[in-house]
């Protein structure tokens, strides 16, 4: 078998996504609280040493499952209108949901901070799409096995 090809790189992060949510969907049902924490890829040969990951593998993200400390608000997601597409790729009618749930997150983000937070989803998103962000991960990928080809 071929391993560290694209395909593969894929379906694993594919898989694991979908095996995390599942977990999630399965601990809120209980009433536990949930975290995913990206922020593992900021040091992953770190947390792969700590881990003993073998090659081939990588740490996606991290997931903490506990006792909420905290009853908070559920945050707000984009209008179902806005992300869901039949048929085919069609982008009229999100501007104006994308402009709404910029005002509904502005009011979230400052009702949850006590008024210190005055931003929008996609002022947020700007924020984490600008620039480079953990440009180590191809260096770091291709020395876990994954080639890329």
């Amino acid at each position: 078998m071929t391993t560290g090809m694209t395909e593969q790189f894929i379906i694993a992060t594919v898989d694991v996504a979908l095996a995390a949510q599942n977990a999630v969907v399965a601990a809120e049902s209980l009433g536990l609280g949930i975290c995913y924490i990206g922020a593992v890829r900021n040091d992953p040969q770190t947390v792969s040493d700590l881990l003993e990951l073998p090659d081939n593998v990588y740490p996606v993200f991290g997931l903490c499952i506990g006792a909420p400390a905290q009853d908070p608000e559920v945050k707000p997601r984009l209008p179902l209108g806005t992300v869901l597409m039949e048929e085919t790729y069609r982008d009229e009618g999100q501007r104006d949901g994308i402009a709404d749930y910029d005002e509904t997150m502005r009011a979230y983000y400052r009702s949850r901070t006590g008024g210190t937070k005055e931003s929008t989803w996609t002022e947020e998103m700007a924020r984490l799409l600008e620039g480079e962000r953990r440009p180590h991960m191809k260096g770091f990928l291709a020395d876990r096995g994954f080639e890329m080809r």
